[in-house]
C-alpha cells in the first residue's frame, strides 16, 4: 500500500489529490498545518511505511500544477529508486545540479526542484534510524525531505517531463494559465515520442524505432500489457532457435536461416515495443522491468545455442565452445558495464557532498562537473554525428550484435557468425574496458563504498580469508589461473587442470566479501564470474561432459547473476534473499569436486552434477522472483 502526503501550499490541493489518487496511490493526506506539523508528519509517515512494509512514500505540495503524464513520470516508477520531479519553467524554484540523471543537490540549474518526490520503500527502510525531528522554524518541510536524502547520500533519480510545464502556483489565476498552457500540448503525441529511447543503437534507431510507434499506439488501444509483449519476443526467438538448431543440414538451409533471421527481427521488435508501450501507457511494474532484462539475456543465449547445435549437426567439432565462450565474454562485460556504473554514479554522489563543502559558489558548480568530466564522456553532445555511431557500434548493443548474427548466418552459416561475434565482443570488451580504467582514475572512488553492498553480491559462505585486504590483487591471480586451468583441460592435461582450477578457485576467495574500496574494485564481480566460469569449464572438459549441458548451467548462472545486474541497473530485482543461491564459490566447487572423482574412477557423475546444479538454481531463481514478485517491491 503505497501513501502520498500533500504538503500545505498556496492552493487547497483538490486537484492535485485527484491526480495522485487517479494515478494508483492507495491513501492521500492533505497535511492540515493548523493541527499537523508538516515536517513531523512526514517523519512519522516515513517510519510506520518502513516498519509496516507498505511501499513507497509520495510527498507533494498542494499548489502543485502539473498534468496526469508529469505526475505519472514519478508516480508510475515501480522500481527501488527515490527521486524527484524537475523542470526548467519554474523560476521561483529552487535550481539544482544533475549529473548522469541524478540530483546531486543544490545548484545553478538550469533545472529546478519540482514539488513532487518518491521515497521508496528501500530506502525508507534505509532511512528508518535517521530522521532528524528538528525542524528549524521557516525551512520548507519539502525542501528539507529533499536535503535529507542528499545528507543520506542516497541517489536522487531525476524525473523530468521536458516540453510539459508544472509550477507551484501561486494564485488561481497562475494555476488557471499553466493549466491552459498543459491542455494546448498533445499529450498523446508527446508521450508516443517519449516513448521510443533516443540513445539506441543504430539498427534499433534506424530499424525498429523508426516504425515501432505505429504498433505501441496498436498495442494500447487493443490494452496490451507490456508483459505479455515480452512473452512473444521470447516466443519469436525461441522458434528462431529451433530453426538454427534443426535446419542447418537441411536441404535449403538458407532458406531458413532468413526465416529465422526473420523471426529474430520480430523477437528484437518486440523487445523494443514493449518497453515503448510502457512508457506511452506508463503501465511500469518492478517484475516487467525484470523479466525485460532477464529475457534479452534468454533469448540471446537460446539463439547462441541454436546457432551451436545447428553448426554440430553439419561437422563442426568445436562450435559448441565458441557459444560457450562468446556467452561468458559477454556476461563478463556486462558485468563490467554495470559495476563500472555504479563505480560512476556512487562517484556522483561523492563528490556533489564534498562538493558542498567549498565556499567559493564557482569553484562549488564547477568541481563535480570537472572531475566526471574526464572520468566518462558517456553523453555524447553530438547524437546522430559519425563519430557517435562509431563509438555506439564499436561497444556491439544488443541490436548490432543481433542483426549481424542474423546477416552472418545467412551468408557464411551458423559456425562463422559465431566467431564473428565472439571477436567483436572480445573488441569491445578490450576497448570499453581500456577506456574505465582511465576514466576511474579520475573518479578516485570507490565502487563499492556504499551502505547496500551485501545487496549486490554472490559470494555464499566465501571470505574471512587474510589476504582479503587485497581483494584486487586475488581476483586478477585468480582469473589468470583459471583461464590456465582451461587451457590445460583442453590440452588434455586432466590432472594439472584440476589441481590448477583448485587454487583459482581459493584465490578468488581473497575477492570475496572485502571491502572493494579501491579505485579499480569494480571490475572485481567480473573476476569473480571469470574465476566461477572457469573453474566449472574445467572441470567439466575433464570429465567430458557433453557441451549442451554445460551451456545450459553456465547460461542458467550468467541469468541468475544478471539478476543482481538488474537490481543495480533497473533497481527493480524481484529476488529478495539469495541464501540459497549458494554462491559462486560454492556452485564451483559442486562442479569442481565430482569431476575429481570422474577422474580417478571414470564414472559420469559429473554430468549428472551438471544437470543437477543447472536445475537447482533454476528452480531457487524462479521461486525468489516469484516470492518477490508477491511482496512490495518499492
Amino acid at each position: 500500500m503505497t501513501t502520498a502526503l500533500i504538503l500545505p501550499g498556496h492552493l487547497p490541493g483538490t486537484h492535485v489529490q485527484a491526480q495522485i489518487r487517479a494515478a494508483g496511490v492507495d491513501q492521500v493526506r492533505q497535511i492540515d498545518p493548523s493541527t499537523d506539523d508538516p515536517w513531523e508528519a512526514i517523519v512519522d509517515a516515513a517510519i510506520t511505511a518502513a516498519d509496516n512494509n507498505t511501499g513507497a512514500l509520495y510527498i507533494a505540495t498542494s499548489d502543485l500544477v502539473a498534468s496526469d503524464v508529469t505526475i505519472g513520470a514519478v508516480l508510475a516508477d515501480s522500481s527501488r529508486r527515490s527521486g524527484l520531479l524537475l523542470g526548467v519553467d519554474d523560476a521561483a524554484a529552487a535550481p539544482v545540479t544533475v549529473d548522469r540523471g541524478l540530483v546531486t543537490g543544490p545548484g545553478p540549474g538550469p533545472w529546478r526542484s519540482g514539488a513532487l518526490a518518491k521515497i521508496s520503500l528501500a530506502h525508507l527502510k534505509q532511512l528508518r534510524e535517521h530522521w532528524n525531528r528538528d525542524h528549524p522554524e521557516g525551512t520548507d518541510a519539502f525542501e528539507r525531505i529533499v536535503a535529507t536524502l542528499w545528507a543520506a547520500a542516497i541517489p536522487v533519480t531525476a524525473y523530468r517531463t521536458p516540453g510539459l510545464p508544472h509550477r507551484r502556483a501561486t494564485s488561481d489565476a497562475e494555476a488557471a494559465t499553466t493549466r491552459e498552457t498543459i491542455d494546448a500540448i498533445d499529450l498523446d503525441a508527446w508521450r508516443l515520442d517519449g516513448a521510443v529511447k533516443k540513445d539506441d543503437d543504430i539498427f534499433a534507431t534506424y530499424c525498429v524505432s523508426s516504425w515501432s510507434p505505429l504498433l505501441v499506439r496498436a498495442a494500447a488501444k487493443l490494452k496490451l500489457q507490456p508483459t505479455l509483449i515480452t512473452w512473444v519476443s521470447i516466443l519469436f526467438a525461441a522458434a528462431a532457435a529451433g530453426l538454427y538448431a534443426t535446419m542447418a543440414d537441411s536441404a535449403s538451409p538458407t532458406i531458413w536461416f532468413i526465416v529465422a533471421g526473420t523471426l529474430v527481427y520480430f523477437s528484437f521488435v518486440f523487445d523494443c515495443v514493449d518497453g515503448q508501450l510502457a512508457r506511452y501507457t506508463q503501465n511500469f511494474s518492478s517484475f516487467g522491468g525484470w523479466l525485460d532484462m532477464i529475457a534479452d539475456r534468454s533469448k540471446e543465449y537460446a539463439i547462441y545455442a541454436g546457432l551451436a547445435a545447428g553448426a554440430t549437426a553439419t561437422g563442426v567439432d568445436n562450435a559448441w565452445l565458441i557459444a560457450l565462450t562468446a556467452m561468458v565474454v559477454q556476461t563478463i562485460r556486462h558485468t563490467i558495464d554495470t559495476w563500472y556504473a555504479v563505480l560512476l554514479d556512487t562517484a556522483v554522489v561523492q563528490q556533489a557532498q564534498r562538493r558542498e563543502s567549498e565556499t567559493d559558489p564557482a569553484t562549488r558548480s564547477a568541481a563535480l562537473g570537472s572531475r566526471l568530466g574526464a572520468a566518462s564522456n558517456h553523453i555524447m553532445s553530438d547524437r546522430g554525428s559519425l563519430l557517435y555511431w562509431t563509438k555506439r557500434t564499436l561497444v556491439a548493443g544488443v541490436g548490432d550484435r543481433w542483426i549481424v548474427l542474423v546477416v552472418a548466418t545467412i551468408a557464411f552459416g551458423p559456425y562463422i557468425a559465431l566467431c564473428i561475434l565472439l571477436g567483436w565482443q572480445l573488441f569491445a570488451l578490450a576497448y570499453t574496458s581500456a577506456w574505465r580504467f582511465l576514466r576511474a582514475l579520475a573518479a578516485r572512488t570507490a565502487a563499492f563504498a556504499r551502505p547496500d553492498i551485501a545487496a549486490h553480491r554472490d559470494d555464499g559462505i566465501a571470505g574471512g580469508f587474510p589476504w582479503s585486504h587485497a581483494p584486487g590483487t586475488y581476483t586478477l591471480l585468480g582469473v589468470a589461473t583459471a583461464a590456465l586451468a582451461v587451457a590445460m583441460a583442453l590440452y588434455d592435461q586432466p590432472y594439472p587442470a584440476l589441481a590448477t582450477a583448485a587454487i583459482a578457485l581459493v584465490l578468488g576467495f581473497g575477492g570475496s566479501r572485502a571491502a572493494h574500496d579501491g579505485y579499480f574494485h569494480w571490475v572485481i564481480p567480473a573476476g569473480l564470474r571469470a574465476i566461477e566460469f572457469g573453474v566449472i569449464s574445467t572441470a567439466a572438459f575433464v570429465a567430458e561432459v557433453p557441451y549442451p549441458a554445460l551451456f545450459l548451467l553456465l547460461a542458467v548462472i550468467a541469468l541468475y547473476f544478471y539478476d543482481l545486474a538488474a537490481g543495480l541497473d533497473k533497481a527493480a530485482s524481484p529476488v529478495t534473499d539469495r541464501r540459497w543461491g549458494l554462491g559462486w564459490p560454492q556452485r564451483a566447487a559442486l562442479i569442481l569436486i565430482p569431476a575429481l572423482v570422474d577422474s580417478v574412477w571414470n564414472t559420469s557423475i559429473t554430468t549428472w552434477a551438471v544437470m543437477a546444479l543447472a536445475t537447482y538454481v533454476a528452480v531457487v531463481f524462479i521461486g525468489n522472483a516469484v516470492r518477490g514478485m508477491l511482496a512490495p517491491s518499492l
